[in-house]
């Protein structure tokens, strides 16, 4: 249910556009694929793709004996080789997650990714961009101004860019949060005003720049009274980009996006095109109550 709500929560803001990339055969081969949250000491598995086709992880979990050979990347950065080792269930209440290590190992600050070696996840380049840029705080501050932030503290927290479908064009995806407290990555249980987190994907369709939000958590401008309840406030939702790369060898890379909540967090891996907008695929984990 936990998976449910931050799903609807990532997607809910989805524009469709238009135009479309190329598409290639997917290779043949089984490409598992792992991620890990900063803080984290070890990656969780989020599924397969093989044969064209994606794999749960429960579909996975099979065919993983241990020394599968990976990539690890962070959003822009090289490719560092492991080797990861047999999955375990994160156990009650997360029995259908599973943690699988890897050697040698890293707790980061950074999201990394982990994609199966023989695979190429990165046919074009990822740049991660300063996020003091001036044009892209402006773009957040309008977007936060017309959900209804009069005066909003803009923390541009990263800015990635890449050509995700391959059509030639690149795509840029800002993410933007400002939370009065929280506790390292997971936000606060209820946001007070001026909170929020923010994904947004920026294209170009014919010369024109579109945004698309990708995920979104603004907080009421209403004070939170101390006798408030939190059945009667919406829960404080963090929105972050944790990767990109292609899983499956189709030539488009996949967005790897993050939620979380005071008590939980889940990732969703989607694809996208200017034709279709966001669309979720079957790869998911996660683990709250």
């Amino acid at each position: 249910m936990m998976r449910s709500f931050l799903r609807t929560l990532l997607l809910g803001g989805a524009l469709v556009a238009t135009g479309a990339g190329g598409q290639a055969a997917a290779p043949s081969g089984f490409f598992p694929v792992l991620v890990q949250a900063p803080g984290d000491d070890t990656p969780q598995l989020l599924g397969a793709a093989a044969g064209g086709r994606w794999r749960t992880v429960a579909g996975t979990l099979p065919n993983l004996k241990g020394k599968e050979k990976y990539l690890r990347r962070s959003l822009g950065g090289p490719a560092v080789a492991v080797v990861g080792g047999r999955p375990a269930s994160f156990g009650e209440p997360c029995a259908d997650a599973s943690a699988v290590p890897v050697n040698p190992a890293r707790t980061s600050g950074q999201f990394q990714l982990f994609t199966a070696a023989a695979l190429n996840a990165r046919p074009r380049p990822v740049t991660a961009l300063p996020v003091g840029n001036e044009t892209y705080r402006q773009i957040v501050r309008t977007e936060l101004l017309r959900r209804g932030l009069k005066n909003p503290n803009v923390q541009v927290v990263g800015l990635t860019r890449s050509d995700l479908d391959g059509d030639g064009t690149q795509e840029v995806i800002i993410e933007a949060t400002s939370y009065a407290g929280r506790e390292g990555i997971f936000p606060p249980p209820i946001g007070q005003p001026g909170d929020y987190s923010i994904v947004l994907l920026r294209h170009v369709v014919r010369g024109q720049v579109l945004t698309v939000t990708l995920g979104a958590d603004v907080a009421p401008q209403t004070p939170v009274k101390a006798n408030d309840s939190m059945e009667t406030r919406p829960l404080a939702t963090l929105s972050r980009l944790a990767g990109i790369a292609d899983l499956n060898g189709d030539g488009r890379m996949e967005l790897i996006l993050y939620g979380a909540y005071y008590e939980g967090s889940s990732y969703t891996v989607n694809e996208w095109t200017p034709a279709r907008g966001l669309t979720a695929t079957p790869l998911e984990t996660g683990c709250g109550v």
